[in-house]
């Protein structure tokens, strides 16, 4: 599985895929809601790489985010995107994490709405670690804890080949009922990693931007979104800023 010459890590970029079992889980969405984040607040220099067939994140920004930008170049000429985004096949991630014209702190990979390829697998030991969203379905229950025993499976490789990689549930659309607990406790009693910080399922997130942060209190209130948006947002980047060691010089509260 673990070939060196394809893990030739830079010492500052941090490589994150997203990636799930099951459809509907918010993964693309997670995605952008924190790429705006952490390249707006809390200035990294992200990229996300689009390799999911559907390609919703460039969609996004060409056709939704593209004119709101001419827009904003009206007033600001300077005005530009907070993060780049690339279309990439899966088999084109290795090239762009080893291209050394590629100086990112953080680069993000949106992979396949199903991980359940070899293509997908391979791809996710290019990454320091995958990002899995957890949404409290009984019936899914058991595929998530597959997969995450896949994952763990791959940490097990890595750690004997001394190579980074971790693994982390992140529950979304969350609503705090009795499945959700249920699905924390199932993940715990299985010893598997997970957040402790959550995304809830507020329609404010339906709006997520390549353009702007949701956490930028003028957009926010322009989604319809309050507070409590920007805090769980604040809430995620910041554990994965200490998990995952990123190179900010502060943290936002």
């Amino acid at each position: 599985m673990w070939k060196a010459e394809l893990f030739r890590k830079k010492l500052v970029m941090k490589i994150i895929s997203f990636a799930t079992q099951k459809g509907g889980s918010g993964k693309s969405t997670l995605t952008l809601v924190l790429a705006a984040a952490l390249a707006v607040d809390y200035k990294l220099k992200v990229a996300v790489l689009d390799c999911d067939y559907q390609q919703s994140i460039v969609k996004t920004r060409v056709q939704i985010d593209e004119e709101s930008l001419q827009l904003l170049k009206e007033s600001n000429p300077d005005a530009t995107y907070p993060f780049d985004i690339f279309s990439i096949d899966l088999n084109g991630i290795f090239d762009f994490v080893d291209n050394p014209e590629n100086d990112y702190d953080l680069v993000f990979i949106d992979v396949p709405g199903r991980a359940d390829g070899d293509d997908v697998f391979n791809a996710l030991t290019a990454c320091d670690a995958v990002i899995v969203p957890l949404v409290a379905d009984y019936l899914d229950r058991a595929s998530t804890a597959e997969f995450m025993h896949i994952l763990q499976t791959i940490k097990t490789e890595a750690d004997k080949a001394e190579i980074p990689f971790e693994y982390f549930g992140i529950s979304t659309k969350r609503s705090n009922n009795k499945e959700e607990q249920e699905m924390d406790d199932y993940v715990d009693a299985l010893g598997l990693a997970r957040f402790k910080s959550s995304l809830s399922y507020r329609a404010a997130y339906k709006r997520a931007s390549t353009l702007y942060s949701l956490t930028t209190p003028a957009y926010l209130r322009y989604v319809g979104g309050d507070k409590n948006v920007s805090e769980e947002i604040h809430a995620v980047c910041n554990e994965l800023i200490e998990r995952m060691e990123l190179p900010v010089k502060s943290v936002t509260e």
